[in-house]
């Protein structure tokens, strides 16, 4: 930077050299150090530029990491959801197929019971 200060002093006193009044080469000379100024590639500008894309990025990935995970744990919570529905519909099932096979088993000892009592008398 102090080496564009130097060049725009160099200007402004080739600028009087060449028939500029002192009031011109001065306006000049602020109006090139003013574009220098605002469109320069500074290391701060460039810093500055870097740090605020890197967070959009930041922000934008972890936006869409957020999506993403709210996605499967709603796809987890369904499962859950039919998971109990399963277990509950297999507990109904064990206790079905517990009252039938305890039905067959007193049946069958009603059976033998009878044939048993028809022997007997």
């Amino acid at each position: 930077m102090k080496q564009a200060a130097e060049e725009i002093v160099d200007m402004s006193r080739s600028l009087e050299a060449s028939g500029f009044e002192r009031r011109q080469a001065d306006a000049l000379v602020k109006a090139i150090a003013t574009s220098i100024e605002k469109f320069a590639a500074t290391p701060d500008r460039l810093r500055n530029i870097l740090e605020e894309s890197q967070q959009k990025l930041y922000d934008r990935i972890t936006g869409e990491m957020n999506q993403r995970f709210d996605d499967v744990s709603k796809r987890l919570d369904d499962t859950h959801h039919r998971m109990d529905a399963m277990r509950e519909d297999q507990r109904a099932d064990a206790s079905r197929l517990f009252t039938l096979v305890l039905s067959m088993a007193l049946g069958m000892a009603g059976v033998v019971g009878g044939l048993i009592v028809d022997r007997l008398f």
